[in-house]
């Protein structure tokens, strides 16, 4: 079982719960959100979702298996992989009720688009955060749209080009995360603020959310169209040389020799 619930207070705890991978994302954690979050979208049986990962560390993004099994597929197996990430950051943003993160020690990747896609996120100082692609020779492409709405165009080139680790403090800065507090306060000022929320309108609160994302589509618009494009960008970036060279090297622990002989 890749994730556990809990209810109380009218609030739904998700945990991430594949600890020994980090809470890395795969097919089946994949899928399995996608189906929690259509399944519970209209209940009753709670008015906020916290998701959080096991033993503190959020999620590491992309399972490390899967990303190596991906340069050896083909465009079209590597197409409906991120047709599935695209599909999990739209039912997430969409989600009509609130959502917080707890990212206590952090994320990195693909991961860090579901704390973009949430309402609230809650983090630590000293929490780890990374967007990695770019140094494997693949591009940052599902998750995109979402960083660059929630932190604007800036601050998503500074992050997504470089992917220079930062941390929680930074990730407050950047706007990726809209609260920082102590490790050791972190469940408590989660829970306060959940039970918060869960005590407003539901009408209210969806009606709300419909109007916020109204208005970040008008900023940034991920449609159909843009979804395809990302999803094309990283299948094409997975079956490259770059794409290839970088994440054979990143297995075997050594510097990627890129084919940088048209530049």
């Amino acid at each position: 079982m890749t994730l556990i619930k809990k209810f109380a207070e009218n609030i739904c705890y998700l945990e991430l719960n594949r600890p020994d991978k980090r809470n890395a994302l795969n097919r089946s954690m994949i899928l399995e959100l996608i189906a929690f979050l259509q399944d519970t979208a209209e209940s009753k049986q709670y008015k906020t979702l916290v998701l959080s990962g096991k033993n503190g560390f959020f999620s590491s993004g992309a399972d490390l298996d899967w990303m190596r099994k991906a340069t050896e597929q083909t465009y079209e197996e590597n197409l409906e992989d991120a047709r599935l990430f695209n599909q999990l950051y739209h039912e997430l943003e969409k989600f009509p009720k609130p959502i917080i993160v707890r990212a206590d020690k952090g994320a990195y990747g693909g991961a860090i688009g579901i704390l973009a896609c949430a309402d609230i996120t809650i983090t630590s100082p000293d929490a780890l955060f990374a967007f990695s692609e770019v140094g494997l020779g693949l591009v940052p492409a599902t998750v995109a749209p979402y960083i660059v709405k929630k932190t604007g165009l800036a601050n998503a080139r500074y992050l997504l080009l470089s992917g220079i680790p930062f941390n929680g403090e930074d990730a407050y800065r950047f706007n990726l995360v809209q609260q920082i507090f102590p490790a050791t306060h972190i469940a408590v000022k989660t829970r306060e603020l959940a039970v918060k929320l869960a005590r407003n309108s539901p009408e209210a609160v969806q009606q709300t959310k419909l109007l916020l994302n109204r208005l970040g589509d008008s900023l940034v618009s991920v449609d159909k169209n843009m979804q395809e494009l990302c999803a094309e960008l990283i299948s094409k970036a997975r079956i490259s040389a770059d794409g290839q060279e970088g994440v054979k090297a990143f297995f075997e622990k050594r510097k990627p020799n890129w084919n940088d002989k048209k530049f």
